[in-house]
């Protein structure tokens, strides 16, 4: 899920317990489905759970679409994820309904701008976020200002 507010994507901190030797890593707020959501339902779900955010029921079409393998806690994964681009009304981050393992090995959450990302050494997934945030943020189309003398 790309949580967007105000030309910034909202990120969160993360490491595994298992191996902190490895450092930590940015990624956006998302999940995996829980007994037959679609995609977008859970989205919706785990960005409320992760960051307090209330997104609509319409987040539009999937804006990338991948396959991740990795591995966290000694466990591998190899995990389908789409990601939705979803501008959000607040910046304000609530994460008081991160789970346990949440709250084990997320640290932090951050706003980054597509040239703060761009520029960043700290390691941020997907990989791609930086050119792809600026490419749907110049693609949308501006928004009507006040009215003339208003």
């Amino acid at each position: 899920m790309l949580a967007v507010h105000g030309g910034a994507v909202l990120l969160l901190r993360g490491s595994d317990p298992a191996r902190p030797e490895d450092g930590t890593w940015w990624f956006t707020v998302g999940g995996g489905c829980e007994g037959g959501e679609s995609t977008a339902e859970a989205a919706r779900r785990e960005a409320f759970e992760e960051a307090g955010l209330v997104l609509p029921d319409d987040l539009g079409p999937v804006v990338l679409h991948r396959v991740a393998e990795f591995s966290f806690e000694g466990q591998d994964y190899r995990q389908t994820e789409d990601f939705y681009f979803c501008r959000v009304d607040s910046d304000a981050v609530v994460t008081t309904g991160w789970t346990e393992l949440e709250r084990r090995s997320m640290t932090e959450h951050r706003w980054w701008s597509a040239a703060e990302l761009a520029g960043t050494a700290d390691v941020v997934h997907p990989e791609q976020l930086a050119g792809l945030l600026a490419t749907l943020l110049a693609a949308e189309r501006p928004r009507p200002g006040p009215a003339a003398g208003a």
